[in-house]
């Protein structure tokens, strides 16, 4: 599996319609107002095209990637802490795990979002993008994806898992 560390300024968009998405699809966490919920999707590039448009992003989570795709570990989040300037001072650490359950790679330190705070309830993608590709050689089975967030200012962090299979 190769690892790519993707970084992209978003802008704020379409944020009032994916509060929805976010409550029907898969698990998410909140520790004190500060929430967030990591997917894996495929093609990241199109997925921050479509997040940036004024329509409803589609979100659709990968449970099973081919040899070859690229995929993209997002995370949502919102409820950061400002600080007296109004930015965030968010952190996500990623690290992938192999079927085995061994570390297959890991990036710590992502800025989650160090702008503007979004507007409460908003929901907002992620400055941090992780680009994952299956390759030829990586072994079949369960990987496993963990994003730490944390909030700096507030002085919160938990952590997100999902997963993903390879045939």
């Amino acid at each position: 599996m190769k690892i790519i560390s993707v970084l992209f300024v978003l802008v704020l968009l379409g944020t009032g319609t994916a509060t929805a998405q976010w409550k029907k699809e898969g698990e998410r966490k909140s520790v004190e107002g500060f929430g967030g919920h990591l997917l894996i999707i495929e093609n990241p590039k199109a997925f921050i095209e479509e997040w940036q448009k004024p329509e409803t992003p589609n979100i659709k989570p990968v449970s099973e990637a081919k040899r070859g795709d690229l995929l993209g570990g997002i995370v949502l989040f919102a409820g950061c802490k400002p600080d007296a300037q109004g930015n965030c001072n968010a952190e996500v650490d990623y690290a992938v795990y192999k079927p085995d359950g061994n570390l297959y790679a890991e990036e710590k330190g992502q800025p989650l979002w160090k702008e503007q705070a979004p507007p409460a309830p908003n929901i907002q993608l992620s400055t941090a993008v992780l680009g994952i590709r299956i390759e030829e050689n990586d072994p079949a089975g369960e990987y496993v994806v963990k994003a730490k967030l944390s909030d700096l200012n507030a002085h919160i962090s938990f952590q997100l898992e999902t997963r993903f299979r390879v045939k």
